[in-house]
């Protein structure tokens, strides 16, 4: 009867070894971990006699308690069937029999294809050996650390743990999960450690205006926005498939956006958090206990942590295996204030952005993060400069008190409003107090009337107060044409953004500071009549000789 026993129990925890004897994965590929040299424990559970020369044909007799169990069998039992998965189980076997190790063997044997009893199994060890993160069992065998193999001096089964000491400091990785293994006496063991862990990525809206008054846009890793414009970023984490049920080993598994924000970016506020995972949409905006946002760091740091706690028990309540992978997407409203840094030629801004992604990485009992390296964005603006000058633009010869109003329409029937604060003009948008009066543009004693902050796109500036004794100017179109990728932009027309404004005494001829139509009369004027007075010379002459 006991042979049959242990031949199913093998039947059940071999078909898991033939997974997992090249070890079973936390999860299973980036080249990070498969670079770095992991270390592994292995405790013994069961000892007894192996047979057989292949991982299929194994089979195992006399057996007792492992080294790691047998000092003290009683509490490992005791703790056994108060698990609240696998306790029932094991409720008829009393600690005082002789035979207790065959008995919870027999149990066992009977979990044949299920993996979900022998993930839990291997589970309650790893807890049973380390009861917190401080405990520090010792192993009946220890491996890896640069080699590729375990070697186990005694039969028997065990429980193989990933214990890598990973430098300070180095986060970017992801531990093995636990390894149920059967083993002959003297036996090498390959062990082949790889470790697929999540990913972030940062984005952030970027909206473009159509010709029919309509604007569209699209999430990517750059975007130019006006100051006090509110717009969107997203941030998206992705959890890996497992198809070793990595995530089972895991009592909770817990995932924390920790979102750096430039001095020039104002945090406004969450939109929402969203889970997915093959077809099915978790929505958890809705159920705040799910996930907390932390904002204290903000005003001091920089930065702020959107932390899921429990992955797992959203996909449970969505009702999807988190196994099958999952995202999880995160967007959040922000604006530029006015600290922000702006363009007036092409090159790189300071309006970056980054997120890092911490994740659980370690199915050990304890706090074990790793975090992901950064995801990074950046956001452009773009800065008007105007000098008022009176009669050319001679550095002399700039002139105080004209005043101006921008548009967005030729026509310049939609103004873009904008208030004053020290020497700076700023458009006023949704993060302002909408209620502001749009004030005009003066001016100054420098000439200079300098518009901070403007979003791409066409403007037109229209002068309003014209100083006594000038004439006032015309319209002057500006078009700020920006493509941007990663952190540089380029601008297209960059003598757009930096204007001389020229008036005429009054009475005169204002002329275009930029040349154009006016210049050109003048030039075919003045040729006809040159050509004229030739005409009329050579005519002349002529009739003389006559």
């Amino acid at each position: 009867m006991m042979k049959k026993a242990i031949k199913k129990l093998l039947a059940a925890l071999l078909a898991v070894a033939m997974l997992c004897a090249m070890a079973i994965p936390a999860f299973a590929g980036t080249e990070g971990d498969i670079t770095t040299w992991h270390s592994f424990s292995a405790f013994q559970i069961f000892k007894g006699d192996v047979e057989g020369n292949d991982i299929k044909d194994f089979k195992i007799s006399n057996v007792t308690w492992g080294s790691n169990i047998a000092d003290n069998p009683a509490a490992f039992l005791d703790q056994l069937k108060a698990d609240s998965t696998l306790g029932t189980q094991f409720h008829f076997i009393d600690a005082t029999d002789a035979n207790t190790a065959q008995k919870v063997l027999e149990v066992i044997s009977k979990w044949d294809d299920s993996d979900a009893n022998s993930i839990a199994f291997a589970r309650f060890v790893c807890h049973y050996l380390y009861p917190d993160a401080n405990a520090k069992p010792k192993p009946a065998v220890e491996g890896g650390g640069g080699s590729d193999h375990i070697h186990f001096d005694e039969a028997g089964y065990y429980l193989v743990v990933d214990t890598t000491p990973f430098n300070p400091g180095d986060f970017d990785h992801a531990y093995n999960s636990f390894l149920l293994m059967v083993t002959h006496a003297n036996w090498n063991v390959p062990i082949t450690p790889k470790a697929e862990k999540p990913s972030v990525k940062k984005e952030v809206f970027d909206n473009f205006d159509n010709q029919d008054g309509t604007s569209t846009g699209v999430f990517g890793s750059s975007a130019d926005h006006a100051i006090n414009e509110k717009f969107q970023f997203k941030l998206t984490a992705t959890l890996p498939a497992s198809t070793d049920h990595a995530y089972d080993y895991y009592d909770t598994y817990a995932v924390c956006f920790k979102d750096t924000l430039s001095e020039g970016i104002t945090y406004d506020g969450p939109d929402s958090v969203v889970i997915k995972s093959n077809n099915n949409t978790y929505d958890t905006t809705i159920d705040p206990s799910k996930y907390t946002i932390d904002t204290k760091n903000l005003e001091t740091q920089n930065y702020f942590e959107v932390n899921i706690h429990d992955v797992k028990a959203c996909a449970k309540d969505a009702g999807f295996d988190l196994n099958d992978g999952a995202t999880i997407t995160f967007t959040y409203t922000a604006h530029l204030n006015e600290k922000a840094t702006v363009n007036t030629t092409s090159g790189p801004t300071d309006n970056k952005n980054s997120v890092q992604l911490q994740y659980s990485n370690n199915p050990r009992p304890g706090d074990y993060w790793g975090t992901t390296p950064k995801s990074e964005v950046y956001v452009f603006t773009y800065q008007l400069n105007n000098t008022k000058y009176h009669d050319d633009d001679n550095p002399n010869n700039v002139l105080a008190g004209a005043g101006f109003r921008l548009y967005s329409d030729k026509a310049c029937t939609q103004e873009v409003k904008l208030y004053q604060k020290d020497n700076f003009y700023f458009p006023i948008k949704d993060a302002t107090d909408k209620g502001k009066d749009a004030v005009q543009m003066i001016s100054g004693q420098d000439g200079q009337f300098n518009v901070k902050g403007l979003d791409a796109g066409t403007y037109y500036l229209k002068e309003t107060k014209t100083p006594d004794g000038y004439s006032a100017c015309a319209d002057k179109k500006i078009v700020i044409s920006a493509t941007h990728t990663e952190y540089n932009v380029s601008l297209s027309g960059e003598s757009n953004l930096n204007n001389k404004i020229i008036n005429k005494k009054a009475g005169g001829i204002t002329l275009p500071s930029t040349g154009g139509i006016g210049t050109t009369i003048f030039y075919v004027v003045g040729g006809g009549l040159m050509v004229a007075a030739i005409v009329l010379l050579v005519t002349k002459k002529r009739m003389e000789n006559k």
